[in-house]
């Protein structure tokens, strides 16, 4: 009978931490997401990996709206339309983005995703940050994300989203908050691209 007592409590103080786990998780990152919402309109300097090829890149954020750049590829979304270019093969895609494609554009959609779709809980923190992996459930965009955010600031300093065919890392080298953007910042300007090929997928 002591045996099974035992047993049973080892499994609920399993249970108990596991809970915990999570919570502790969430509120981080619902931290991380009050924090941003309150920054306003922020600007982003990042260096990325994609499947292991490296360049910088650079993200403006206003809300749901935002325009991302690599080396390789440079996306806008207005909230509603996104205009992906190319730069290798010199042409813009125009499309009505489901939710799971902006997110992968935007690596802040981590702030969104979490709610709803994964299962959150800590990994291996440091004395600097918290770190939290994010693990998709059935139909999420990415199979995992881990997150490291600063325990000062709460602010992202490396993102890293697994999805099925590619895997991609982010480490944040500066945030600038307060930013002013206009709704232009966001929308595709042919006059800048004079000579691309645009494909309209709507």
């Amino acid at each position: 009978m002591k045996k099974v007592i035992m047993l049973f409590s080892l499994l609920f103080g399993l249970l108990f931490v596991a809970n915990a786990d999570a919570e502790n998780a969430k509120t981080i990152l619902d931290k991380a997401a009050a924090q941003l919402k309150a920054a306003g309109d922020v600007k982003a300097e990042f260096s990325v990996s994609v499947n292991g090829n490296i360049s910088k890149g650079n993200l403006c954020l206003s809300g749901s709206k935002f325009v991302c750049s690599t080396d390789a590829v440079k996306s806008w979304f207005d909230g509603k339309t996104m205009w992906h270019y190319v730069v290798a093969n010199d042409e813009v895609n125009v499309t009505n983005p489901s939710v799971s494609e902006t997110a992968r554009m935007n690596p802040y959609s981590f702030l969104n995703l979490y709610k709803k779709g994964y299962k959150c809980e800590m990994g291996k923190s440091t004395a600097a940050d918290y770190e939290v992996i994010l693990t998709g459930e059935a139909g999420a965009t990415f199979t995992s994300i881990v997150v490291r955010l600063s325990k000062q600031t709460y602010q992202p300093t490396y993102i890293k989203t697994i999805g099925k065919k590619v895997t991609t890392e982010i480490a944040v080298k500066s945030l600038k908050k307060n930013q002013k953007f206009s709704d232009a910042t966001f929308k595709f300007n042919k006059s800048k691209y004079p000579n691309v090929e645009i494909i309209d997928l709507r």
